[in-house]
């Protein structure tokens, strides 16, 4: 085998060897970016009991934007109809009859196709009791927990995930 022979197939096998590092190294890439943007939902609860204040948020404290497909409110796992906020009032009416215990209520939701950035929050509820008779906070938790949010949403890459409040809060 003469030198020229040898060089030529070294200079092949390192350059295969450079195309299959390369390769792996895009793979690597890209499996570290969708790593890196990915949403992640979580909801987070406020109170002042004593004032009769509380308040339900929705918070993306992922890397990357999520991505809404879906938005939906659930009471006693039955899903609540309507358009915009429809449902959380439908949902607030069901959970506390204004007869009961009177409130003035604020609420918000996320539409289809919404992009919520990375550390963004959405305040879904904020409740605030009036009057002199004021519920007890086990009253309010009770009902709280009655109620689900489900958030069907996905990253910029389109991996899809699901939220459910339901898997929040704790087991007994």
């Amino acid at each position: 085998m003469n030198w020229e022979i040898i060089v030529g197939i070294s200079s092949v096998v390192i350059a295969l060897c450079a195309l299959i590092f390369s390769f792996w190294q895009g793979v690597q890439s890209r499996r570290h970016n969708r790593i890196s943007f990915r949403p992640h939902l979580t909801s987070w609860t406020h109170d002042r009991h004593t004032q009769g204040f509380y308040a339900v948020e929705l918070l993306n404290n992922g890397l990357g934007p999520a991505l809404i497909n879906r938005f939906t409110i659930k009471v006693d796992d039955k899903i609540i109809s309507g358009e915009g906020t429809e449902p959380i009032k439908k949902a607030l009416q069901i959970l506390f009859p204004n007869d009961q215990y009177p409130y003035d209520a604020k609420h918000s939701y996320l539409g289809s196709r919404y992009s919520m950035g990375a550390k963004d929050r959405c305040v879904v509820v904020v409740l605030q009791f009036k009057g002199e008779k004021l519920p007890s906070p086990e009253f309010v938790k009770h009902a709280i927990d009655r109620a689900d949010l489900e958030v069907n949403y996905e990253s910029f890459y389109g991996e899809k995930f699901f939220f459910n409040s339901a898997d929040e809060k704790p087991k007994i």
